[in-house]
């Protein structure tokens, strides 16, 4: 019984050794988790999403006002954040109305039977501190984001490359909003087929690319 419990008690200080091992902090002397929600005083929400085929370019928003998001960080071990980015899908326009009445259609959106898209975060990887300055209490890392992508009722797993900016309350930044900022920034692709997207005859890699680039820049603040 006693070597049992001695094993077992390696067992857990080695995955806790493990875990710290691979744990990346922010340098700032900081921990702690911080739930994050975002703020559209603290910065310009933005999501826009690209279309790149033969016949056409399009380029597209999500109206701010659409989106809501919150991000659960650890502030020394970033690689365990959580979080969720949600938006309505007839809040996604690209300047002209009966176009915009054709992506919320049937046949490609469907925004009466799935209204909201979903990126649920699950983790973060390869996490890289890429600048810090201690006396301003602000850092950014570069990272991996690892999610599940949500698109009419259908689910896959995506990364994306993300910039993670951390910035500590201060007298300067309460004149935006009270609590710590957090800026993040990033982009992405997905196939339209992978989500059941078919679209008009003959339009989807003529007129629609096949693959559609998301870009973000998303602004939160603690609570």
């Amino acid at each position: 019984m006693i070597k049992l419990l001695k094993f077992i008690a390696l067992g857990v200080l080695f995955i806790t050794t493990l875990n710290t091992a691979f744990s990346t902090d922010f340098g700032l002397n900081l921990s702690g988790d911080r739930k994050f929600n975002l703020n559209h005083n603290v910065g310009p929400n933005e999501l826009r999403f690209n279309s790149s085929a033969p016949l056409e370019d399009i380029v597209g928003y999500v109206d701010k006002d659409a989106i809501s998001s919150s991000v659960t960080l650890n502030l020394a071990n970033i690689e365990n954040a959580t979080g969720t980015v949600v938006f309505k899908v007839d809040a996604m326009e690209t300047g002209i109305k009966t176009r915009d009445e054709h992506l919320h259609g049937p046949n490609w959106l469907d925004a009466s039977q799935y209204p909201e898209i979903k990126f649920e975060l699950k983790n973060l990887k390869d996490v890289k501190i890429v600048q810090k300055d201690p006396p301003l209490g602000r850092a950014t890392a570069e990272a991996t984001a690892v999610g599940v992508f949500t698109m009419r009722g259908i689910s896959k797993n995506i990364t994306s490359k993300v910039k993670i900016t951390f910035v500590k309350e201060s007298d300067f930044t309460m004149k935006r909003a009270n609590g710590d900022f957090l800026f993040v920034e990033g982009s992405f692709s997905i196939k339209l087929a992978d989500f059941n997207v078919q679209g008009t005859k003959g339009v989807i890699g003529s007129k629609v690319g096949k693959e559609i680039d998301i870009t973000y820049k998303l602004f939160y603040n603690s609570n």
